[in-house]
Parts: structure tokens; C-alpha cells; sequence
């Protein structure tokens, strides 16, 4: 797929996420983490830039074999390819995101 459309497809993953659930999700993009103090939770995520590279969308993911952090995981901004199960995971607030579940990460 090109750029442009894959990217419009993760933006249709996250705004219309009951669409996907339960579907297998394969893809590449870059790897990020983030660390919610409030929650005690750190969430990993995979990043894809539009064709432009002016835009950001990402997924969050969980692996299915968990991995010491920072130690066995890449480096911020380093390729990577993630497949798992879509998912979504609602929050305490009423709202949610979307997770890919049982997820493999490979460096791309």
C-alpha cells in the first residue's frame, strides 16, 4: 500500500475502531513509548508518518511475550514491524484507545 493510504487506514483504525475488532493487524512504522506517571503504566506504540511526513498516527501494542524495558526493546524513532490482534481498551474517563494485543515486534 502507499504511503498515503496506509496512514488513512490507521487514522480509520483509531476513529472508527469497532470496525477492526479482532481483526489480525501487520505493520511498520517507527517504534515509541510513553510513560503515564498518573497510572503506573508504560505504553508502547508504532508510529507511521503520512506520505508528506507533516502528520502522525500511531497504535499502541502489547507484546504477547513481554520484554524488560528499555533493555530488550528498540530505540526511540527505530523501525519497526508489529502484528497482533486489534483491540480497543477503554479507560476509567469514559474514552479509550486502540491496542494491538498479543503483538510480535520485529526491527524492520
Amino acid at each position: 500500500m502507499s504511503g498515503t493510504v496506509v496512514f488513512a487506514l490507521v487514522n480509520r483504525m483509531v476513529t472508527e475502531p469497532a470496525k477492526f475488532q479482532g481483526k489480525r493487524i501487520k505493520m511498520g512504522g517507527v517504534f515509541s513509548s510513553y510513560y503515564d506517571d498518573q497510572i503506573d503504566r508504560r505504553f508502547y506504540g508504532c508510529v507511521i508518518a503520512d506520505a508528506l511526513a507533516c502528520c502522525s498516527q500511531g497504535l499502541a501494542f502489547e507484546l504477547a511475550k513481554p520484554r524488560k524495558y528499555p533493555e530488550q526493546y528498540p530505540a526511540e524513532g527505530d523501525a519497526i514491524i508489529v502484528e497482533g490482534d486489534f483491540d480497543y481498551e477503554k479507560d476509567e474517563g469514559g474514552g479509550g484507545f486502540p491496542i494491538i494485543r498479543n503483538a510480535t515486534l520485529k526491527n524492520q
